[in-house]
């Protein structure tokens, strides 16, 4: 314990330590319902990137938008489509829960038939997917990822 240079008295340390666990159980509780809106916040991120992305697709199906987004024009699979695409193939092959290897990912991505762009599309892969809402990593720099309901 650090000295002080003031002499308290045993009254005010019991008051102050007292006030100092009050403050500090209100500040867990604080803690806890800002984590519990964050994760609602990002939950409802997450479903209004959906329902846009859904907009935007059946815009361009009706020829309502002025024209195509540029990754339906090519066959290598970048950005977005391929978090999509990704995320799409793996929900076919595990459940929440599941962890799976970003290397394993790839290649049923690529058994699938699609084709992934850039110089290195192993890197590419690795590069998008981290972004995939409904994966989360399992540790740093350890390749796998777990699979979240979004």
């Amino acid at each position: 314990m650090t000295e002080h240079p003031i002499s308290l008295s045993p009254e005010f340390r019991a008051t102050a330590t007292t006030e100092r666990e009050s403050l500090l159980a209100r500040y867990e509780e604080c803690r806890g319902r800002s984590e519990h809106h964050a994760e609602l916040a990002s939950d409802a991120a997450r479903e209004a990137e959906r329902y846009a992305r859904t907009i935007r697709e059946l815009g361009e199906l009706l020829e309502l938008e002025d024209q195509l987004s540029i990754v339906a024009l090519s066959e290598e699979l970048r950005g977005e489509r391929l978090r999509d695409v990704a995320a799409e193939v793996l929900w076919r092959h595990f459940s929440a829960g599941d962890v799976v290897h970003y290397k394993q990912w790839f290649e049923l991505v690529v058994a699938d038939g699609h084709r992934i762009g850039g110089k290195n599309p192993a890197a590419t892969f690795l590069t998008q997917v981290a972004r995939v809402d409904s994966v989360e990593r399992v540790g740093r720099r350890s390749g796998l990822y777990k699979l979240v309901a979004a």
